[in-house]
């Protein structure tokens, strides 16, 4: 397969941005390549942008002649990390110091600084990754858990509102059960004048029916003596 051919991936980097990729701010790690804002190298050989960094004298980080390092707090002369630095500052950031004969202790050292900083903070990102999944699996089963233990309280909401619905059907069916036993038994007032026409003919019935209530107390009536009263 021909090479000219073969479709550019978008998100590929060059070789010479790939050099540049340790280039960033200490503080907030923004990256050098981005050109998002301008990096400054400070005199106490910490890489800082320009949100980060703080211009003394009430200057803009631009032109301040001094600069308070975010990182070790020291007062230093610093400068916009670009083509315009001066050269033995510019060869701090040579990508390969040693073909040009430069100090390459000196630049690697600084070097390899700047790429542990990065690396412990990819690390400590990739740790807080980590620990974001784990938190968001934890969040997931809690989340089913509720969901299995709501699920259950609206199956027994259903079953109580029914049973409830259930109970008002039979309290009415007792209620109109009520009502027409009522409507069809005779009303009070019968029942009243009912029992008093029939208290006299029991009264009597009862009168003639015990010796005790219908004995007559009579004269004693002995033998007749014949004399004037």
């Amino acid at each position: 397969m021909d090479s000219n051919n073969v479709k550019k991936d978008d998100n590929a980097i060059d070789m010479e941005t790939a050099r540049k990729l340790w280039i960033h701010c200490n503080s907030c790690f923004v990256h050098f390549i981005d050109k998002a804002n301008i990096i400054f190298l400070l005199a106490c050989q910490h890489v800082v942008c320009e949100k980060c960094v703080t211009a003394n004298l009430g200057r803009t980080p631009n032109d301040a002649p001094t600069y308070t390092c975010p990182m070790c707090k020291k007062q230093v002369r610093g400068r916009q990390v670009n083509n315009a630095l001066p050269t033995n500052l510019k060869d701090m950031f040579h990508p390969e110091p040693w073909k040009d004969g430069l100090p390459y202790d000196q630049i690697s050292s600084f070097q390899k600084a700047h790429f542990n900083s990065l690396d412990q903070h990819i690390a400590r990102k990739e740790r807080e990754a980590d620990k974001l999944d784990k938190d968001l699996e934890l969040a997931k089963k809690i989340c089913e858990k509720h969901y299995l233990e709501q699920h259950r309280l609206r199956m027994e909401r259903k079953q109580l509102e029914f049973q409830v619905r259930a109970i008002a059907h039979q309290a009415q069916i007792r209620k109109e059960e009520r009502r027409n036993r009522r409507t069809t038994s005779v009303p009070p007032i019968m029942k009243d004048e009912k029992s008093r026409s029939e208290n006299p003919q029991k009264k009597r019935r009862s009168a003639s029916m015990d010796p005790q209530k219908s004995a007559v107390t009579s004269f004693v009536h002995n033998n007749n003596h014949s004399f004037i009263l």
